[in-house]
């Protein structure tokens, strides 16, 4: 868990790095299974890489919906879709 941590960690730092985020939210099984040890190494690695004024400090945390977070995603990505088709002219 602790390899995988730090390499999500490097990966979600350098996406901080270069657009300008603060928090990176996990949810699903990567969330629920992996758990305080995935997300301290995660952590980690991220406070070594974020450097730049903006990305200092950015965190790297789970999901309040925990195991629901990908239908809901799912469900949303559904929705918009929906909603962009009956709006099309």
């Amino acid at each position: 868990m602790q390899r995988t941590g730090r390499m999500v960690g490097l990966a979600v730092a350098s996406v901080c790095n270069l657009f300008d985020l603060s928090l990176a939210v996990v949810g699903g099984s990567v969330a629920l299974g992996f758990g305080p040890t995935f997300f301290h190494a995660a952590q980690a690695v991220m406070d070594d890489h974020c450097k730049l004024s903006f990305s200092q400090g950015a965190r790297i945390v789970p999901a309040h919906l925990g195991d629901r977070s990908p239908i809901i995603g799912a469900a949303a990505i559904g929705w918009r879709g929906l909603n962009r088709s009956m709006s099309a002219p």
